[in-house]
């Protein structure tokens, strides 16, 4: 480790985003990042970023104007295995070309995706210094898992959101050094932050004001055969639920099986369109918005297991997707069962509102990334 020579005026960083979701997590990094004079930013975009099926929200990475922008194509908009496999192999090809002619002091990497692990790995033989946030973390019913740890040991330096994946962190790459807590990055300045008014919100993705639960369905991308099963549960379920309220659904990503999950949603808002709304983007403020007024949560999204304890909601976990994983206290976890998610569902909804504190939270996230950031020359 070396300190960072106080005479060199800037040093560059990239920062690699290939969804909605991590985007949305970079945010309060990216708004700091972009005011110091000292770093020269680059966002490289790709993945389901250029794709209209998932918003095309390239275009709200060029709106926020956050730093220079770099687009990297090659990304299947199917999503059997195979085509997974192409498009890790594409992703690779181009990436490659990408950092031959691009250098970087850092390159920040979040999460878990595969697309993310294929713009990572790329970049081995170029010796790319990576940072890896929310490494360490376990999610037993993904394949995410294998790529989260892959991108972790390519890593040079790495911010996680508890101790206890500090310590896996370390476990993996075998070493104590270059490992910091600092807390989940999505959560900085969560208490402080202005939502967007919800009838503002409602009106803008045409949702029913009234009362309503927020919906996320992913598929569980190991034992992919299960998810038929496991998608008309989805369906059948939210069907029965939205007898009692109305329901906001937002759409999955990119996975192997994600259409099973997206067309069984889509029907779903088609026969019951006074009940059901599907959002494909909402974007981080809006989804906040909505998780604040939302009576709970159901689904096998990060964003139940991270955020919502900020929003005092109750989650239903349903699955494997999420195994393994810290959890606050207001996340029960059930099967992909009929039964066992309406009867959860009518429980919660007797319980007073979520009490509990938020383990994944900490003060000044972004801030102290950067600090940690500018003091290191890897």
């Amino acid at each position: 480790m070396k300190i960072l020579n106080n005479n060199k005026k800037q040093f560059k960083i990239g920062l690699l985003t290939s969804s909605r979701a991590d985007y949305g997590i970079y945010k309060p990094l990216l708004k700091k990042i972009s005011q110091v004079k000292a770093i020269d930013l680059t966002i490289i975009a790709f993945g389901m970023h250029l794709k209209k099926k998932y918003g095309q929200t390239i275009h709200d990475i060029k709106r926020d104007n956050l730093g220079n922008i770099d687009i990297i194509k090659g990304m299947s908009n199917k999503d059997s295995p195979l085509d997974i496999a192409n498009s890790y192999g594409q992703l690779i090809k181009e990436f490659s070309a990408y950092w031959e002619n691009n250098k970087f002091d850092y390159v920040i990497a979040l999460g878990d995706r595969f697309e993310m692990s294929a713009a990572v790995q790329s970049g081995i033989p170029f010796e790319i210094k990576f940072i890896h946030l929310h490494g360490g973390e376990t999610t037993l019913g993904s394949v995410d898992n294998i790529y989260r740890h892959q991108i972790t040991l390519a890593s040079k330096l790495h911010f996680v959101a508890t101790d206890h994946y500090s310590k896996k962190v370390s476990s993996i790459t075998g070493s104590k050094k270059n490992i910091y807590n600092h807390g989940a990055l999505s959560l900085d300045g969560i208490n402080e932050m202005k939502l967007p008014d919800w009838s503002y919100v409602c009106q803008k993705f045409y949702i029913p004001h009234k009362n309503f639960v927020l919906a996320t369905f992913h598929p569980e991308t190991i034992g992919l055969a299960k998810n038929k099963v496991y998608a008309n549960v989805v369906f059948e379920s939210l069907k029965k639920i939205g007898k009692d309220t109305n329901i906001v659904i937002t759409l999955p990503n990119a996975d192997a099986a994600g259409d099973l999950y997206r067309s069984s949603m889509i029907k779903l808002s088609e026969l019951y369109p006074k009940k059901i709304s599907i959002v494909e983007n909402f974007g981080r403020e809006n989804y906040f918005s909505a998780m604040k007024h939302a009576s709970m949560m159901i689904g096998n999204t990060s964003s139940g297991i991270l955020e919502s304890a900020s929003f005092k909601k109750y989650v239903i976990n349903v699955g494997d997707r999420q195994k393994g994983r810290l959890k606050n206290k207001n996340v029960f976890d059930v099967p992909f069962s009929e039964d066992n998610i309406i009867q959860k569902y009518n429980s919660i909804k007797k319980l007073a509102e979520y009490s509990g504190k938020n383990i994944f939270f900490k003060k000044n996230t972004a801030e102290k990334i950067i600090e940690t950031i500018k003091n290191y020359v890897i």
